[in-house]
């Protein structure tokens, strides 16, 4: 604890020099804020926090959503700039692009005016271990860029981009503590909750603990299944739990639960869903599926235990039941938004609308769970998930919609599911719609990134290995870059040996 307490006191001292940059320069310019941000949940929970924050300090600013921050959108933004008369905020990216940034912005048109807030891995920089590296970049770009790996903590599991974007605020007024709740949201977004039973540690933990000490969250122990699904949909079609001869079959799901003699229809007639659910209710179905795994299955008991149990993270000034009020629901929902594009809807809905805006989510939310589903399905119906010895890949055609190629790639390494080869990292490839490039979304298991995989790395080398001058890069298990049409076979076999490299070191 004193070790994470001496770095936080590093880390939280350099959240105040970019907040004095912040206040000295639009006191003196007289500025309005410019926020930049990544459309998945984390980069619009960052948002929203950020202009939250702003509209508490009566300070008039705007939010722009992007798929990614590229050399392009980098050029663009630094034509304006000074005329614009606008202080730049980036979160969710900008430490991969921060040379861009620099060269563009400092460099090319002598304007300082922004600061980056971002948990990604800085750019050039292939692990947290080079250190010296990541030194020699803090010393340059401290005073307007704070990225957690320059302090010793992991941008990939201890704070996302709304974590940071978090920190910012409540140094800027402490009153924004409330806002601990969106970015404990970001960072479910970005799968964080990592630690046993899906809990947190590093800078998230402290998170936690300002929303937990204020009355914003409790946590709860329960079942790891949709909270406000029917159960037997929410058992049949969980993520993380498989119990052959009920996993994918509603039906005999049911039948399973009605035999432990709960009533699993409400008052209106409809099945119930886990919140609906009392303790006794709650205890009888755990013990009957950790008995289910261990006699059926030969699982030992721990084991299930494991998946089964979980820390679900309830906002308490949300209403009861619906998916704003479980966090790993509202992330979901956040989700659904930017990768739809109703990015702006998602914001809105993370600032605190409660009507309009939410009630519109609803079916973006809806359509977003069909097109998943389906995706899934046409990969498996149709064997789209292609092998290399060292990788495996798809071509999302005109199923997939780039915006979402990442999201079905992590849920092939989450899943574990059939065609997915565990031991390899997968890479989704997707084309934009007025672009004749492929979006590129790497992903791979923690098991094998533990032996040494990283795509953020491999990415960036079979760029350079390709001949593109384009930026990548992210973690080491969830990494992405663009790439020309005509590149893909090359490129694809580029990342296979810098994958072989990585394995075995030739």
């Amino acid at each position: 604890m004193k070790k994470l307490t001496n770095k936080f006191e590093k880390f939280y001292k350099a959240i105040k020099i970019v907040r004095n940059k912040f206040i000295d320069s639009i006191q003196e310019n007289k500025s309005s804020i410019h926020i930049y941000t990544h459309l998945d949940a984390d980069g619009l929970s960052g948002g929203a926090i950020l202009g939250k924050a702003l509209i508490r300090e009566n300070l008039p600013f705007q939010i722009t959503v992007l798929k990614q921050l590229e050399k392009e959108t980098i050029s663009n933004i630094s034509k304006d700039v000074k005329s614009l008369n606008k202080f730049l905020i980036f979160t969710d990216f900008g430490s991969g692009q921060y040379l861009e940034l620099q060269n563009e912005l400092i460099l090319k048109e002598k304007f300082n005016s922004f600061i980056i807030l971002d948990h990604h891995l800085p750019q050039n920089i292939s692990t947290k271990e080079d250190t010296d590296l990541l030194k020699e970049i803090f010393n340059k770009t401290y005073q307007w860029h704070v990225n957690p790996y320059f302090y010793g903590f992991d941008g990939s599991s201890e704070v996302s981009g709304a974590g940071l974007s978090y920190f910012f605020a409540k140094c800027l007024n402490e009153n924004n503590i409330d806002l601990s709740c969106n970015a404990i949201i970001g960072a479910i977004g970005d799968i964080q909750n990592q630690g046993p039973n899906k809990s947190f540690f590093g800078l998230n933990s402290l998170i936690l603990d300002d929303a937990k000490n204020f009355g914003f969250i409790e946590i709860k122990s329960d079942l790891n299944f949709s909270s406000i699904k029917p159960l037997n949909e929410a058992i049949a079609y969980s993520k993380e739990i498989n119990l052959p001869g009920l996993t994918g079959d509603v039906n005999r799901t049911l039948i399973f639960l009605k035999t432990l003699g709960i009533l699993m229809e409400n008052s209106k007639g409809n099945i119930k869903a886990l919140n609906e659910l009392n303790n006794d209710e709650k205890q009888k179905i755990s013990s009957a599926i950790i008995e289910y795994g261990s006699l059926k299955l030969d699982i030992e008991p721990s084991k299930i235990i494991e998946k089964l149990i979980i820390n679900r993270f309830l906002l308490k000034n949300e209403a009861v039941g619906t998916d704003l009020y479980d966090a790993a629901e509202f992330s979901n929902l956040l989700n659904a938004c930017g990768r739809l594009n109703h990015a702006s809807l998602g914001i809105a809905i993370a600032m605190g609308d409660r009507k309009s805006s939410y009630q519109k989510s609803q079916e973006i939310l809806l359509n977003y769970k069909k097109t998943l589903f389906k995706s899934l399905i046409w990969l498996k119906d149709n064997n789209k998930i292609q092998q290399k010895e060292y990788i495996q890949y798809f071509l999302a055609e005109d199923i997939i919609p780039d915006t979402m190629v990442g999201t079905i790639a992590s849920m092939l390494v989450f899943e574990n599911s059939e065609g997915f080869d565990i031991s390899k990292p997968i890479f989704g490839l997707a084309k934009r719609e007025d672009e004749n490039v492929y979006k590129v979304s790497g992903r791979a298991h923690q098991m094998i990134v533990n032996k040494g995989v990283n795509l953020s790395k491999a990415i960036r080398e079979a760029c350079e290995q390709t001949g593109l001058d384009v930026l990548g890069g992210g973690h080491p298990p969830a990494a992405g870059t663009k790439i020309p049409v005509d590149k893909v076979e090359i490129y694809l076999e580029n990342c296979n040996l810098a994958i072989r490299k990585q394995l075995h070191g030739k």
